[in-house]
């Protein structure tokens, strides 16, 4: 009995549609195809997959670097025991989590030649466009977060800045005379640097 309902509804709707003419079934057809709204730009991907929100032990599934852990108060950071390849050069590798969810990656360059840095720039500009100057004051605020001794503001030099297509916003940085990092940032914690309590 349900099968023969179902084939009777269908019937009907066939023969409405094709009073429309075999064009005008065509038409609809094309029309419901239509995407009717814009895909949002790729989401931002670092190294072998790894995303933005990620938890430790989801980028640890996709990091083939041993990890080491450490927790400080809301972050947690996880750093890779060795270096790893960069480009033509090798770095530190840094995950740091806010309440278990990936919101910085950095990659250190201790006794990074002036030459790396310069490559890097060039590499970094072909991903992403023209470098911008970066204000280190608010490097230091996003790093403060972390680790509040971590960085020293009058070391901060030569710092560069990119937006790439999901809002990640990726700095190239001397952090001491000849160390220097690459640091990601995701667009949810870009868009929130400085404390504001009571302003």
């Amino acid at each position: 009995m349900k099968r023969t309902t179902a084939f009777l509804l269908v019937l009907v709707i066939l023969l409405a549609v094709s009073g429309a003419g075999a064009e005008g079934i065509r038409e609809w057809l094309l029309q419901s195809a239509i995407p009717t709204a814009t895909p949002a730009p790729n989401a931002f991907r670092f190294r072998d997959g790894i995303r933005w929100g990620m938890n430790s032990q989801q980028v640890k599934a996709f990091e083939t670097e041993p990890m080491t852990e450490r927790s400080m108060q809301n972050w947690s950071v996880m750093f890779s025991d060795g270096k790893v390849v960069v480009s033509r050069f090798t770095a530190d590798l840094i995950f740091m989590f806010r309440e278990d969810r990936l919101m910085m990656i950095s990659y250190e360059f201790p006794q990074g030649a002036q030459s790396a840095f310069q490559y890097l720039t060039g590499a970094l500009e072909s991903l992403y466009g023209t470098r911008t100057e970066a204000e280190p004051l608010k490097i230091k605020a996003l790093m403060d977060a972390v680790n509040p001794s971590r960085y020293r503001i009058e070391l901060l030099t030569q710092a560069s800045q990119w937006t790439a297509a999901d809002g990640t916003t990726v700095y190239l940085y001397y952090y001491s005379k000849s160390d220097f990092a690459i640091t990601y940032v995701s667009p949810e914690l870009g868009s929130r640097i400085y404390q504001t309590n009571g302003l």
